[in-house]
């Protein structure tokens, strides 16, 4: 595809499955050589990488994004391993490989790993990336939460041309209902004085109500709590400035966004799938406001090699939406002692800050062989996590805590086939939790309500600490084939709010009782990942072809029937397959294959034996069909079919399969480009697997969005 660089290392490479690829022009791709891959923090380009990774670049963000796409969908049809998308705001189920994904922005996580609440594929502009890089299987280049791999989303800085501005405006509607509507703006300058180069970028947006097929409306908070993207605004600004002199080179990143959703009445759990109710919700609005910086200070000619330094800092809050009692909200807070009411203001907000410094260094290695280079570093890092309720009730012990890390990693060749890879990561982690008294609060269990008193929480003072590591290899058997293989590990302290959250003492009626963290705590969670690959590439066609195996004897589950967060011993298994072929100069076609299982401990008896839930793995088989035809008059046609299997297994709902095919056109018009999207082409009504994976007995099962035409025009001056 024209705006996808020739990934020869990529698996997969996306230069012909990352439809659409919208560009100015109608010629044959161009091989742009191969990119340096920042989430791996070592320089390597794709070719040299002994395990998966894949490479979507803006230009392709982009057009997806304006034929209607949201991100989260855009990688989940790009991807193979990652979950279909949930259709929310959130990230809840989108697993990578059946497990978690660290996603970070420019190296950086927006939020706290101490207590899980993903949002941010839902809340960066799409007008602000680069490229998308997905490193898959677990790794420990950035530190704490990538089990399942790393979503690295790259910003863009400001363009070589000098005062180039961008205007980019759209809107989206379903047929059947007019109070679906949705549109926005957004507006980005570059400016170029001398060698300081400035980027400016405002977006503003309205996302109207969103309704199924068959002409049903999908409930605001479908997912009890987390809120959607239905009737929402969200404005954010950028800011980017580098300067480059001699061998020094300065950046810096500014981000601020708001984010707020309006929700008129509440969801009706009781019925399948879930609906609207004609209760009218009396909570505050859903909301999201983060402010992020990010220094960076990089040095060509160091010491001892290139040199970079990198300091950041993030502040989050985080409303949730307010959820009645009910089947799948079972455990609420009350409004007072030995009362079974619910508390009128028992909606949660969540206030994350984080600030860190990351130095890395890349020597030259002459001593280990050609070409050689080892690179080390440190990471330093603090986070402070609340969350209250509305009136400033503590619901979890706030916390704090602090990380310091110690990497290297060795890349080098052997011979003129041969590339090897090995590296080890020291951390260790400083937790501090604050004594608190849990909210008095109340269990539904069939239709009967039982008071549980407050509960204090004794806190404390705790360390973890673990040693990673990774090893791996890239032989290439022809000048068109590489096979490769590795070893690596992830380490992950799973959602330790969440913990205390869900305090319980050993008879949860009973008043005065005393629990301590020591006792409730989570335990830190090492991930061992086994890959070996095989790609190809010619001059017209591509695959490339990987397995995986990955274990853990610290899994974390969620039952949501209880409320509760389990740890036992885990297994998950896959593979995953891409190809790409050009038809000729002007027409691509590529295909995309996942398949991924897993099983667990369920009962603690030491055998791996029992199916992983659906909140896991919401599809067991994934695939995605995709062309691309560009015309001489600049008329470009694509076409998407995407198909998840949806997962039958003992124990567990039976989730139903779902196909969605999608279209888009662009054409050039006046100075700019006009696009027309049609996602769910054939209004299917269908149920969405991963939203409906959340929660089990009972189920909730949420129905996937109808047919959507999206609008958009896009001009540069």
């Amino acid at each position: 595809m024209i705006s996808t660089r020739r990934l020869l290392g990529l698996t997969p490479g996306l230069l012909l499955c990352a439809t659409p690829s919208h560009a100015q022009d109608t010629e044959a791709p161009l091989d742009l050589g191969e990119i340096v891959i920042e989430a791996l923090r070592t320089g390597a380009t794709e070719s040299a990488i002994p395990g998966t990774v894949q490479v979507v670049e803006a230009e392709d963000i982009q057009a997806q994004a304006r034929a209607g796409k949201t991100l989260s969908t855009i990688l989940s049809d790009l991807v193979p391993g990652l979950a279909p998308a949930n259709g929310t705001i959130g990230g809840a189920s989108q697993t990578l490989r059946g497990r978690t994904t660290q996603i970070l922005i420019d190296g950086v996580a927006r939020t706290s790993e101490l207590r899980g609440f993903d949002r941010e594929l839902a809340l960066i502009p799409t007008a602000s990336i680069e490229r998308i890089e997905v490193v898959k299987g677990s790794t420990a280049r950035f530190g704490n939460g990538a089990t399942g791999g790393i979503i690295n989303i790259v910003t863009k800085k400001a363009g070589e041309e000098d005062g180039r501005t961008t205007l980019d405006t759209k809107l989206s509607f379903q047929t059947r209902n007019d109070s679906s509507l949705g549109y926005g703006t957004t507006f980005t300058h570059d400016r170029r004085i001398g060698d300081l180069g400035l980027r400016l970028e405002l977006s503003a947006e309205h996302s109207g109500l969103s309704f199924d097929g068959s002409g049903q409306r999908i409930p605001s908070d479908p997912l009890v709590g987390q809120g959607d993207d239905q009737d929402a605004d969200r404005y954010s600004l950028g800011l980017a400035a580098d300067w480059a002199t001699g061998v020094h080179e300065f950046d810096f990143r500014l981000d601020a966004y708001r984010f707020e959703q309006d929700i008129d009445v509440f969801a009706n759990y009781d019925t399948t799938p879930v609906s609207i109710s004609d209760r009218a919700y009396t909570g505050q609005p859903v909301t999201d406001e983060g402010l992020s910086a990010k220094f960076t200070y990089t040095n060509s000619a160091f010491a001892l090699g290139e040199l970079e330094v990198s300091a950041f800092a993030t502040d989050v809050s985080r409303r949730s939406a307010f959820s009645e009692p009910s089947v799948v909200n079972n455990l609420f807070y009350s409004d007072g002692p030995g009362s079974t009411a619910q508390d009128p203001d028992a909606q949660s907000e969540l206030f994350t800050s984080t600030q860190g410094l990351n130095v890395t260094v890349r020597s030259p290695a002459d001593w280990a062989g050609r070409n050689a280079t080892l690179t080390w570093g440190i990471d330093i890092g603090h986070d402070d996590v609340e969350q209250e309720l509305l009136n400033g009730t503590d619901i979890i012990a706030p916390m704090s805590q602090e990380n310091l890390a110690a990497f290297a990693q060795l890349d080098m060749s052997l011979g003129d086939r041969w590339e090897i890879s090995g590296g080890l990561r020291a951390e260790r982690f400083w937790l501090s939790v604050s004594d608190f008294t849990r909210p008095d609060a109340v269990f539904l269990t069939g239709g009967t309500r039982l008071a549980f008193p407050a509960l204090e929480v004794i806190g404390g003072d705790f360390s973890y600490d673990a040693v990673v590591g990774n090893l791996g290899a890239v032989f290439e058997a022809s000048p068109t084939v590489d096979i490769y293989g590795g070893f690596s590990q992830g380490f992950s302290i799973p959602d330790v709010g969440a913990f205390t959250r869900r305090a319980l003492a050993s008879n949860p009626l009973l008043p005065g009782q005393t629990v301590s963290y020591a006792d409730i705590g989570p335990d830190a969670q090492i991930v061992d990942t086994w890959e070996i690959g095989t790609r190809y590439r010619g001059d017209t066609f591509s695959f490339d072809l990987s397995a995986y195996y990955s274990t853990s004897n610290e899994g974390t589950v969620f039952d949501s029937s209880t409320n509760q967060i389990s740890q036992q011993k885990e297994r998950i298994w896959g593979a995953e397959f891409v190809a790409d072929y050009r038809l000729r100069d002007d027409w691509d076609i590529g295909t995309n294959l996942a398949y991924v299982e897993g099983e667990f401990d369920d009962d603690g008896d030491g055998r791996v034996d029992s199916w992983l839930p659906n909140s896991r793995i919401p599809s067991t088989f994934t695939a995605g069909l995709f062309t691309d035809r560009r015309f001489a008059n600049g008329l470009i046609l694509s076409g998407e079919i995407i198909y998840a299997g949806g997962r039958d297994k003992s124990g567990h709902p039976e989730l139903d399969d779902i196909t969605t095919v999608n279209v888009s056109g662009s054409y050039p018009v006046g100075a700019g480009r006009l696009t027309v999207g049609v996602t769910n082409l054939f209004d299917s009504t269908q149920l969405n697997p991963t939203a409906s994976s959340v929660r089990e007995d009972p189920d909730v099962l949420v129905r996937d969005e109808g047919r959507r035409i999206a609008i958009s025009y896009a001009v540069t001056f």
